[in-house]
């Protein structure tokens, strides 16, 4: 190889691997520093000069795409302010008019040379520098080139760039730089005191980090103000709950959760030194509740000695409160049958790295401590807090780029049973291995248990011969410590002595006292202790640390370690001590037993002896009590007595209930000027409209039009755009025939006996009809004579050894033949090629591989050809007959049947011959169903309701449609309706066209954006927000009565995040039989007794005899296997599902339900088992000849049989644990593993997915749905697949077709010249002019009989100036020709670079993309046109997108469980694909063992309504024209939800319910919301009209009652008090960095705010007073439930019961009759006298009611209550301003829709404010979606003041109005303008 050559390679093989590096789209940080690590070989000085030269060239791609960055930033706010002066204009009228008026514009050709896809230069600059970075370290000769780079990125114009580098010099210098050559380059780098004036305001903290870095050259503890710089990360605040459900393993870092929790605003850990059981029983409560997710213990919490090291000589109760917490845990959850504690020296030890491979957790759970204020804390010193900031930066950072898992932060968690938000945090940098090091140095200081001390507690328990609680020897043993440690400082030693029995008798109370009577008075005396007893306290509370984990190992209970020191315990007894109390015999009896063993006398006055030597000797000091803050009796707080029939139908129950306190009920007469204080009084209901009306109503649009002409166009594109997207759904597919084999049947001998005895005498009809078949079939024979004589001399021109194409010939004839003769004709023939072909593979002695595929297909093939003519020739015993064929095709003589099977299950495998149901149903005439079918299609008949749960592409959704048909053929209904809702509009739209296709135009549309043929339909299809308007319309009442079925797709939506409750609270109020339908419930059986139970409460309410059946049909077979497989280096590699999985994770939460396995790997999994167990425990499965001996051939279904033997044998290993085995079976299922072998492959996404393209193109397993969550990949990705293409097909005309197409330009050129002489002449007008006109005529047609030779066939014309075939993937020969054009051309105006693409055959497909892009996306793949879409989660969910292959790139934490089932279900299409594919290109292997081994999600209950849902059934009781039905649905609605269901909660939700209407009532009454009637007043109407957006929306109309928006006239403000109301998407960022990028954005005047900006006074004082009276209200509420509940309750031991390890505190309450035990419970325990909300556990940290609702915060819900009871916001509409965090913490929130209104650009907000791709528009629509609704509404009622003449509400409405009006026209303008035509249909 020369020089030169040897040097382009080099630059190739550099080149290739920088771009991988440097592809900030789909490299992952972790796969980036993978790489870098893992490239050693890419580093030698030989490529020196490449490095170079790529270096220099990303360097001048940076300067051009920053010019070009420039004049885009300016042409965006040249175009913002354009916008700003043009606003006011044009209207929305006139936009609409445009839009519907405009004409196409002409038609623009794209060339993909010119589309360039963007670049992140600043990204790839972070990752250049940190690649030279590592390199310089190792590799001298990379210096010069790192300092080089270094350099010319700080003078960079582009600022982030700067910014980049000078980060990076700062963690050069914070690794420490030993070099002081370096050192001093790394100096000259840093802009020097001249150029400083130059630094940009936001690079002065880095310039302020870099300085102070090269004063102190410190490489450990980093202050908070430089950690940003150094480890900058995003985040973003999400909902995780499928994370921590779908886990198989995660940790918790238990140091930073205690923190979190000793923080919590209710715990009180500084009063009398804290207590320990407070803290504890809130982390039990949090463990509970993530435990409940899986109810498996899937997780572990774990404890570092470099945490704590930084806080144990902090408060020591926080260290007394670690010690208990870690033994209680470790030693009391032994009922979920692992310890899931564990605890280590550091996260950097071997230990911890050994623990975390074996368990490979998903992701780490922690509290970074950023939102502890470092001034302020009242618990950790500032300088403890800096250490554990940085310590736990370090953390995560090591945790996401040294173990590969997420980083998810406790801080502002929010958790309930139906989600739990957190932020997930992404660090941008990773750390040097030394740093850490460092950091997590243990120092000198720490004190640890060391085996001395654990020695010596063994000695010390020895002595303690009888079984005391183990607290007390804890006491003994520290007390005595302490003693031994005092006993040469006499004061302190005496002082111990004091205090000593006092400690003794606080432990034996903490042993005898039941929990509830330790709820002391909040009245309190307050005591203060002196400095020297004080200090003991301390050392005591250490002491008593180190005692308990020394005694971890103890034999003994340690059921009650977790409640070791109760301070306001401690200091309550001591103020009685001076009242010389006696104590109980029990405490005594204990007492005694800790001064014996101390060896101290005992004396009748010793306590107060004690106590007044301590007040002499001035250690304890009494104050007066404090003023008394509660009543002894709660006070009776009057509620306003709403009343009407609904009303007291369902508050009956509580009202009525004996045991229940009266409720103290006043007349809302008594009240009525009350509720009108500072608000304004309406009098009657302010009409705004029926929700219904404010959509869009394509309808009228068209009636509406003056023109006629335009009319009819209109609705003609409507129903022409849903007859060309219904006839992409009906169109046939292509079907894979390839190798599909034929099961052996009965024959037909017996089939004709048999229905002979069933003939009856034939009809002439039946006589006609059977002549015209034999006609035709004599017809067809003859036809087919011929071809067989065609197909026979086709054969003789083959070769006599070339059997492969004669088969060929064969197989393509086959297609043609269906007359059993002429097929066993060209059978026997085959059949002889075969053989040979066979017989000449197995005569070589080395096979190459395609030579190894050939046999394998031909193999497979054989098979096939055989079993059909067994079938034709009806062979009784293919065993005796055709041996020799058989013993043939698996090489074995004799035939060994066990072998004869085997071959079939490996080889045959997924081809398998199915046994299909033979027997037609006159029902369905498009297919035969199976008996699952069959079932519906029965249950349908019977008007039942059905849940069905079959896989994706299985044939359910033939339920709907059949239904559908039922109603439309309903002879005596001919009004009845059949609604489909679906849980998307683009499946609303797919549905409606595929209705039109089967039915016509009989269907209408109702979705959020538009509807039409709404009332005149009959079958409706619509989303369940939209159903729930329609059901909750008293206005649509009638329509609502006429629904005959009702059908949900995709049930398992009832457990999503937001929103997802209407799913539950339509199926409650629809009155009609439904089917739902999903693939993915695991808790089928749940939701079938739900709805029998619904039905149950339907037929006693509506007096209906018998309740109608609900039918669960559960089908779990797929129609074609999933075969999975990983793809690296050009090949796919085969995964067997048990051999990605953990063996422990199988022995924690068993393999899911919905596993199946293939033939093929049910025999290797059959095997392993049995040559790895040992001792036949298990039931060994029958061999197969035996189990399979019916048949010579193995039926699918009987496999599937036997795959349940052995998948039930390997549970057997699983359940009796035997790991080692699982463990050896996992070992040899794993993927391969090989030197040539790696996964993932690291390559550059562009050139690794065209790779894989070609791989799937070659293997002909197109087409295939491409999965990732990034949008901007998806177009990447469409991008580069078709260029390669372009690229191939311009070097095969310049080389392969080169000489064809300079002929065919000669043609042209030839022909060009003939029209040039050709061209007429004018005509003149005289007779001689005329006569030559016609001689020209004759001319011109004389050389266009010419031209016509000339002239380019279609073939030729495409080789010139089309596509060649080559040149795309597209299967323009086998689709429908005329839809595909349609659908181009009908895209192509919006999406021309789409268009490019799709001609081509790839496309990519995500929301963003308008609708006719999206549309013709699918259509097009659907109809085999596309071959390769590449897709977000879009496609996952409900659309009709069958495929052959799927794959997925690129891991993101959306990739969960249920979302890979959902696209993975759309691989292997039932009827086309015997087998399905699926393909993972770069997901980490744990994560794919995640996706494997999480089982299906259940269903999940919601609470059954909210402030908002019980105003909208008021609304409809009230206006409804049949009163009964709308009562009977609303308490069906109410009393019949899911939750209900549950035996747990059945009778919590039932009280919270009913109590929860009768306190909103007086609620939404003190609001003027409603009358005492319970009839709907003043702005009411508007509040439903927002009920999406509870409880911001209530929040709202209480601002427009006080004339808030009458005050404020600046319409930022105005826009700013919505922003704050209707978006919550917190930042988490410290104070630092908030008033630096605060300061930044001031200076340099960019675009985004950012944060939202304070809220003003006027707005503070409303919302206080809002919330003031949500508190008043609801904290009665909580109140009433509570002691409702406790009161209907036998026991009351459940409120002392721990809620995860079940640890009761209760003890028997007999205490001696006036002992201060006696005495605590009769006269002081709150609990007892005074039964309040709060859990005694809470009541520790003297938490009482009225504390609680002072400091209420909703992210804490119910953590502190007696009763986990829900308080979402949607129960208790209390508004959180400040979106504070549980311990009160603020937090900042992101102004994205304030900067919208501000500048009107989705490309900055996804720049400055972080917002994802995917999220913006969706954010953009909800916000613009409240302002039209609040604008719409105010209109509404102006209009109608104005036609009343109203002037008192007329001044208060039209203000208003304005206002609004203003906000709104201008954030609709620019939202119309950012997206012209997202959802146009």
């Amino acid at each position: 190889m020369t020089s030169v050559s040897l040097n382009r390679s080099y630059d190739e093989e550099i080149t290739r691997f920088i771009d991988y590096l440097l592809d900030t789209i789909s490299t992952t940080e972790v796969a980036y520093n993978k790489t870098i690590l893992e490239k050693e070989n890419f580093y030698q000085s030989q490529y020196s000069s490449s490095y170079k030269k790529l270096i220099n060239q990303k360097l001048q791609q940076w300067r051009d795409f920053d010019e070009n960055e420039t004049i885009d930033v300016i042409t965006e706010k040249e175009l913002s302010e354009k916008e700003s002066e043009s606003e006011d204009e044009s209207s929305p009228e006139d936009e609409i008019n445009r839009s519907t008026s405009s004409k196409l514009p002409p038609k623009v050709h794209v060339d993909l040379r010119q589309i360039e896809i963007q670049i992140d230069p600043v990204g790839q600059c972070e990752r250049l520098l940190q690649f030279l970075y590592h390199c310089q370290q190792h590799y001298p000769h990379f210096v010069d080139l790192y300092f080089h780079t270094l350099n010319h990125t700080i003078r960079c114009s582009n600022e982030k760039i700067n910014t980049v580098a000078l980060q990076q010099i700062a963690r050069h210098l914070s690794d420490g730089v030993t070099n002081e050559k370096q050192r001093q380059r790394l100096i000259e780098c840093i802009p020097g005191k001249n150029a400083l004036a130059t630094v940009s305001k936001i690079n002065k903290p880095i310039y302020a980090t870099i300085q102070t870095l090269l004063v102190t050259n410190e490489t450990g503890i980093v202050s908070p103000e430089d950690l940003d710089i150094l480890y900058p990360y995003r985040a973003r605040f999400i909902d995780l709950q499928r994370e921590f459900r779908d886990s198989a393993h995660y940790f918790i870092d238990g140091d930073s959760f205690l923190l979190s929790i000793a923080h919590h605003i209710n715990v009180d850990l500084l009063s009398y030194f804290g207590n320990t059981l407070h803290v504890i029983y809130l982390i039990e409560r949090i463990l509970s509740t993530l435990f409940n997710r899986t109810r498996q213990c899937n997780y572990s919490l774990l404890f570092f000695d470099c945490h704590h090291q930084f806080y144990q000589q902090e408060k020591p109760i926080l260290s007394l409160i670690r010690s208990c917490l870690i033994a209680h845990l470790s030693k009391n959850i032994d009922q979920y049958k692992s310890s899931k504690v564990q605890q280590f020296s550091s996260w950097f030890d071997d230990d911890y790295k050994a623990f975390a491979q074996k368990e490979k957790p998903h992701f780490v759970f922690y509290h970074d401590m950023s939102s502890f204020d470092l001034k302020l804390d009242h618990l950790l010193s500032k300088q403890s807090l800096t250490r554990l900031l940085h310590i736990y930066r370090l953390f995560g950072i090591y945790h996401q780029y040294y173990l590969n898992c997420h980083a998810y932060l406790m801080n502002k968690l929010a958790l309930n049973d139906t989600y739990i938000k957190c932020f997930q945090v992404d660090f941008r940098r990773n750390c040097s291995e030394p740093r850490i090091r460092k950091a997590l140095q243990i120092r000198p200081a720490y004190r640890h248990v060391t085996n001395v001390k654990k020695d010596q507690w063994i000695q010390f328990e020895r002595q303690i011969t009888d079984d005391k609680d183990l607290r007390l020897a804890l006491y003994i043993k520290t007390i005595k410590d302490l003693m031994e440690m005092k006993k040469d400082q006499f004061e302190e030693e005496n002082l111990l002595r004091l205090l000593s029995p006092l400690l003794i008798l606080h432990v034996a109370l903490l042993i005898r006292l039941s929990l509830v009577d330790r709820h002391l008075p909040e009245d309190l005396p307050s005591i203060t202790f002196s400095s020297q007893l004080s200090q003991l306290i301390i050392e005591l509370q250490q002491q008593l640390a180190l005692s308990v984990t020394a005694a971890c190992s103890s034999a003994r209970s340690c059921s009650k370690v977790a409640d070791l020191y109760d301070g306001r315990l401690f200091a309550f007894t001591l103020y009685q001590l001076l009242s010389n109390v006696s104590f109980d015999s029990d405490t005594m009896g204990i007492f005694s037993d800790g001064l014996l063993f101390l060896e101290f006398s005992t004396d009748q006055n010793l306590f107060l002896e004690i106590t007044k030597k301590l007040v002499e000797a001035e250690h304890l000091t009494f104050s007066p009590s404090l003023a008394r803050q509660s009543t002894a009796v709660i006070k009776s707080q009057q509620i306003t007595r709403i009343s009407n029939r609904f009303i007291d139908t369902c508050l009956q129950p509580i009202i009525s209930n004996v045991n229940n306190t009266t409720f103290n009920f006043v007349d809302p007469q008594d009240v009525h000027l009350s509720r009108y204080e500072g608000k304004y009084h309406w009098h009657v209901y302010k009409e705004v409209g029926d929700e219904i009306s404010r959509v869009r109503n394509n309808d009228e649009t068209y009636r509406n039009s003056t023109k006629y002409r335009c009319r009819t166009q209109q609705q003609q594109r409507f129903y022409a755009y849903f007859t060309l997207y219904g006839n992409s759904l009906t169109s046939r597919d292509v079907r894979d025939n390839h190798l599909q084999i034929v099961l052996p049947t009965v024959s037909s001998s017996v089939v004709q006996t048999e229905s002979k005895k069933k003939e009856k005498p034939p009809k002439k009809v039946d006589l006609i009809r059977e002549r015209n078949k034999q006609q035709k079939m004599a017809d067809r024979t003859e036809d087919e004579a011929g071809q067989l004589i065609a197909v026979l001399k086709l054969l003789d021109e083959v070769p006599v050894d070339n059997y492969a194409r004669a088969i060929d010939i064969l197989d393509a004839a086959l297609l043609n033949f269906k007359i059993s003769s002429h097929r066993l004709e060209i059978l026997k023939r085959k059949f002889r090629f075969q053989r040979k072909y066979l017989q000449s593979l197995r005569k070589k002695s080395v096979l190459t591989n395609e030579e190894n595929a050939s046999l394998e297909l031909l193999q497979v093939n054989y098979f096939a050809t055989m079993s059909e003519m067994a079938n034709i020739e009806h062979v009784d015993d293919v065993f005796e007959k055709k041996t020799k064929y058989l013993e043939e095709l698996i090489g074995q003589t004799p035939l060994d049947r066990e072998e004869w099977y085997r071959f079939q299950m490996n080889q045959i495998n997924s081809r398998l011959p199915r046994r299909e149901n033979s027997k037609p149903d006159q029902r369905v005439i498009d297919f035969i169903p199976d008996d699952w079918q069959v079932k519906f299609l029965d249950a349908v008949d019977k008007r039942q309701s059905i849940i069905i749960v079959a896989p994706t592409a299985s044939g359910k959704t033939y339920a709907s449609y059949y239904a559908m048909n039922k109603v439309l053929k309903d002879e005596n209904d001919h009004h009845g309706l059949c609604v489909y809702i679906a849980p998307t509009k683009a499946l609303v739209n797919q549905v409606a066209a595929t209705i039109h296709s089967k039915f016509g135009p009989v269907f209408g549309i109702f979705t959020r954006d538009y509807r039409v043929n709404m009332d005149s339909c009959r079958i409706l299809v619509t989303v369940p927000q939209c159903m729930e308007i329609l059901l909750l319309s008293p206005t649509h009442q009638q329509w609502c009565q006429r629904i005959k079925y009702a059908i949900f797709d995709e049930i398992h939506c009832m457990s999503g995040e937001i929103g997802a409750d209407v799913w539950e609270k339509t199926m409650l109020l629809i009155n009609c039989p439904m089917i739902g339908l999903s693939a993915t419930v695991n808790n089928s059986d749940e939701l079938r007794q739900w709805i029998t139970n619904v039905e149950r409460q339907r037929a006693a309410l509506f007096g209906i005899p018998t309740p109608r059946h609900v039918c669960l049909i559960v089908h779990h077979e797929r129609a074609a296997d999933l075969n999975k497989y990983l793809y690296s280096n050009r090949e796919l590699h085969p995964i067997h599902p048990i051999g990605i999985m953990n063996s422990k994770q199988l022995v924690t939460k068993g393999i899911p339900k919905d596993l199946s396995l293939s033939p093929r790997e049910t025999l290797q999994l059959e095997d392993l088992i049995k040559t790895k167990q040992t001792g036949g425990k298990c039931a060994s499965t029958p061999p197969l000849a035996e189990y399979f001996s019916s048949s010579w051939i193995i039926e699918r279904s009987l496999c599937n049989e036997y795959s349940k033997l052995v998948h039930d044998q390997f549970n057997q290993l699983i359940d009796r644990k035997e790991i080692s085995v699982v463990d050896s079976i996992i070992t040899s299922l794993q993927p391969m593993t090989s030197v040539n072998f790696r996964y993932p492959e690291p390559k550059p996404t562009p050139s690794l997915i065209v790779d894989f393209i070609i791989t799937l193109k070659e293997k002909n397993l197109l087409p295939c749905i491409v999965f990732t969550d990034n949008r901007t990949l998806c177009e990447s990705m469409a991008h580069s697949v078709a260029m390669h293409l372009y690229t191939m097909e311009k070097q095969l005309r310049e080389t392969k077709y080169k000489t064809q197409l300079q002929e065919l330009r000669n043609r042209l050129e030839l022909a060009e010249q003939n029209r040039q002489k050709s061209k007429p002449k004018k005509i003149l007008k005289s007779s001689r002019g005329r006569r030559h006109a016609e001689d020209d005529i004759e001319e011109i047609k004389m050389a266009e009989e010419e031209n016509k030779q000339i002239l380019l066939s279609g073939h030729e014309e495409q080789l010139l100036n089309g596509i060649l075939d080559e040149g795309t993937l597209a299967n323009r020969q086998r689709c429908d020709g005329a839809l595909a054009d349609a659908l181009l051309k009908r895209a192509h105006v919006e999406n021309p670079r789409l268009v490019s693409y799709m001609k081509r055959g790839v496309a990519y497909h995500h929301s963003g993309l308008n609708n006719k892009g999206r549309v013709a996306v699918e259509a097009l793949f659907r109809n085999r046109y596309i071959q390769v879409v590449f897709s977000t989660a879009t496609l996952a969910l409900g659309i009709h997108m069958p495929t052959k292959s799927v794959a997925f790139i690129q891991d993101s934490i959306y990739l969960d469980a249920l979302q890979y089932r959902q696209a993975s279900g759309r691989a292997g299409r039932r009827g086309f694909d015997i087998q399905g594919h699926v393909i993972f290109i770069d997901i980490p292997l744990s994560k794919i063992s995640h996706l494997f081994m999480s089982s299906i999600p259940n269903i999940q209950a919601h609470f059954p309504t909210s402030v908002t849902f019980l105003l909208r059934l008021l609304h409809l009781c009230a206006n409804a024209k049949d009163v009964n039905d709308a009562i009977n649905r609303s308490l069906i609605a109410l009393q019949c939800s899911l939750m209900s269901q549950s035996s747990l909660k059945s009778q919590l939700i039932d009280v919270q319910t009913r109590f929860h209407c009768l306190f909103t009532l007086d609620f939404l009454y003190r609001l003027n919301l409603i009358d005492r009637q319970g009839g709907l007043i003043g702005l009411a109407g508007l509040l439903s009209h927002l009920h999406y957006f509870e409880p911001a929306s209530i929040l709202l109309i209480y601002l427009m009652d006080t004339r808030l928006f009458h005050e404020v006239q600046d319409q930022f403000e105005i826009i700013t008090i919505f922003a704050y109301l209707f978006t919550n998407m917190p930042w988490l960022i410290t104070h630092r960095a908030y008033e630096d990028l605060v300061q930044h954005r001031k200076v340099e005047k960019l675009n985004s705010k950012l944060f939202l900006a304070p809220i003003s006074k006027e707005f503070r004082k409303r919302v206080d007073s809002y919330n003031s009276i949500v508190k008043e209200v609801y904290g009665y509420y909580i109140q009433m439930i509570i002691q409702h509940l406790r009161r209907s309750t036998s026991s009351h031991k459940q409120e002392e019961v721990l809620p995860f390890s079940s640890i009761s505190f209760a003890q028997t309450v007999d205490y001696d009759n006036g002992t201060f035990e006696y005495r605590l419970h009769h006269h002081y325990s709150q609990q007892m006298q005074n039964p309040t909300s709060i859990s005694p556990f809470a009541a520790l940290s003297g938490l009482t009611h009225e504390k609680y609702m002072s400091r209420y915060n909703p992210i804490i819900g119910s953590w502190d209550l007696i009763y986990d009871i829900d308080l979402s916001s949607k129960v208790v509409p209390f508004i959180d301003i400040d979106c504070c965090d549980h311990t009160n913490t603020a937090y900042h929130l992101n102004s994205y829709a304030f900067d919208f209104y501000q500048h009107g650009s989705e490309k900055l907000l996804m720049m400055e404010n972080w917002l994802n791709a995917g999220d913006t528009y969706n954010l953009l629509l909800d916000f613009k979606m409240i302002l039209a609704s609040v604008k719409t509404s105010l209109e509404v009622i102006l209009n109608h003041e104005l036609k009343e003449n109203d002037n008192e509400d007329l001044t208060m409405i039209a203000p208003l109005y304005r206002t609004i009006e203003n906000v709104h026209e201008k954030f609709s303008t620019k939202f119309q303008r950012q997206y012209p035509r997202r959802n146009k249909i």
